[in-house]
């Protein structure tokens, strides 16, 4: 996910989306995984359409071409596969993150989109190298803005420097 903006973005909230549904419909993270292409094939309407609404808004030419654009354009399944085998194979460690610094929360109460954001965000700190600490915490930030109450992305905020201030940068 080098690049294009609009495809990290895109990536990432449909990711997000997919750990919601996950923990949600209660299947566990094991599944995650095998669960990425029905899920992007089942949203690719939202999916393409996000995109569009992004790449837009981050290019400064108007006559920008998305009619020939697939689902490899558009997301990068090799982020969402890394990121769902680290979850399935972490799950415990990530949410003991999350409950070690949550003050007077724990993962079982707190809003499920805050805990799908927290994450992924955690395991984009402890796998993916390429990506800096606090680019995943300024996305995670800007997805609760999106998707949560006013007060989540001050929390995911906090929650996620104080898991960089022990991991390091």
């Amino acid at each position: 996910m080098k690049n294009d903006k609009a495809k990290k973005v895109t990536t990432r909230e449909f990711m997000m989306k997919l750990i919601y549904q996950v923990d949600i419909n209660k299947e566990g993270m094991e599944s995650l995984e095998g669960m990425i292409e029905s899920f992007l094939e089942d949203n690719l309407e939202y999916i393409q359409a996000r995109y569009q609404e992004l790449r837009l808004q981050y290019s400064n030419n108007p006559n920008i071409k998305l009619d020939s654009l697939t689902l490899e354009d558009i997301v990068d399944k090799e982020y969402m596969k890394k990121i769902s085998s680290y979850l399935k194979d972490n799950s415990e460690e990530v949410d003991g993150l999350i409950d070690k610094y949550a003050k007077n929360w724990s993962v079982s109460r707190m809003p499920r989109v805050d805990i799908s954001i927290l994450r992924l965000s955690l395991c984009e700190m402890l796998c993916l190298e390429d990506i800096p600490k606090r680019v995943s915490v300024n996305e995670a930030v800007e997805l609760a803005k999106i998707y949560c109450d006013d007060k989540a992305p001050k929390f995911i905020n906090g929650i996620l420097g104080s898991v960089i201030d022990e991991i390091g940068e």
